[in-house]
C-alpha cells in the first residue's frame, strides 16, 4: 500500500527529550526495563503478547539485557497521548504512584498506549523515563513477529509500532539525530528515531527536526517523492546510544 504525503503528515509527530544520565539500573535481572501500560480504551484493542514480542525484537540487537513487561491499565482523562505527557498527567501519575493496581513504575521506560488514532496529530511524546503513544487499534493488528521482516512498507500497524519505538528511544535519552535514513530506489528507509519527519512540513522540521546529518554520519535527505520503508528495529547508531544508557534518576 502506498502512502500519500498528507497521510504521513497527519500521522507523524513526536516530542524530543533531553539526554538521560546517571547510574541507577532497574535491578539485577535486566539492564533496561520497558514497562508498557494501556489506557482503559486501549486495553480493548492491544494484543499484549504480540506487541511485547515486537518490542523485544527491536531491543535485542542492542546487546542490553532488556525486559519488556506489562504495566497494567490506567485511567486517564483523555486518549491524547501527546498531551498526557506534555500536560503532565502521565508523569504525575507515575511519580505519585497513582497508576493503579500493584504494578510499580519501571526505572527506565514507562510507555502508555492510548486509543487515539495515528491520524490525529501529534501522535505521541517522550521525555526521560516517560512516554505515551496512540495507535492501540493499529498495534492490535500487528502480524506475529516471525511473519514480519525488520524493514517493511508503510501500514498502520507498522507505523504505530515505529512511533512507539521512537518514544521509547526518547525515554532512554535518544535524539532525532541518532536516527538513520537511506534512499533505496523510489523508497526511503527510515529508522525509529527518524520515522515520519522527512515527510513533514518545513515548519515542523524546523521546530523539531532541524538537522542535516545523523550523529553516525548518515545524510538526512529530502524524500523527493519517495515512499517510506520503516525499520522495526533500531539502527546501529540508535543501538549504540541505547548501549550507552546507564540508568538515570527517576522520581519514584
Amino acid at each position: 500500500m502506498g502512502l500519500t504525503r498528507r497521510a504521513f503528515l497527519l500521522s507523524a509527530g513526536a516530542l524530543g527529550s533531553a539526554g538521560v544520565t546517571g547510574t541507577a539500573l532497574s535491578g539485577p535481572e535486566a539492564e533496561v526495563n520497558v514497562k508498557i501500560w494501556f489506557t482503559e480504551q486501549a486495553s480493548d484493542h492491544v494484543a499484549w503478547n504480540r506487541l511485547r514480542d515486537h518490542v523485544q525484537r527491536a531491543f535485542d540487537p542492542t546487546g542490553k539485557l532488556v525486559a519488556v513487561e506489562f504495566g497494567g491499565t490506567v485511567e486517564t482523562s483523555s486518549e491524547n497521548a501527546y498531551e498526557l505527557v506534555t500536560g503532565g498527567e502521565w508523569p504525575k501519575k507515575l511519580a505519585q504512584g497513582t497508576v493503579g493496581g500493584e504494578a510499580k513504575p519501571a526505572d527506565d521506560v514507562n510507555l502508555l498506549v492510548t486509543a487515539r488514532s495515528m491520524y490525529e496529530f501529534p501522535t505521541g511524546a517522550g521525555i526521560p523515563h516517560v512516554a505515551s503513544v496512540g495507535g492501540a487499534e493499529a498495534l492490535a493488528n500487528l502480524p506475529p513477529v516471525e511473519d514480519c521482516p525488520d524493514v517493511v512498507g508503510w501500514s498502520d500497524p507498522a507505523y504505530a509500532l515505529q512511533v512507539l519505538l521512537h518514544e521509547c528511544g526518547h525515554a532512554l535519552g535518544l535524539d532525532h539525530e541518532d536516527g538513520y535514513m537511506e534512499p533505496a530506489g523510489d523508497e526511503l528507509v527510515v529508522s525509529p528515531m527518524v520515522s515520519g519527519y522527512p515527510w513533514e512540513s518545513d515548519e515542523v522540521k524546523e521546530q523539531q527536526f532541524d538537522t542535516q546529518q545523523g550523529t553516525c554520519g548518515c545524510e538526512f535527505v529530502d524524500p523527493e517523492g519517495r515512499d517510506p520503508r520503516l525499520m522495526l528495529t533500531f539502527s546501529e547508531c540508535e543501538r549504540e546510544r541505547i548501549r550507552e544508557y546507564d540508568g538515570g534518576y527517576a522520581p519514584w
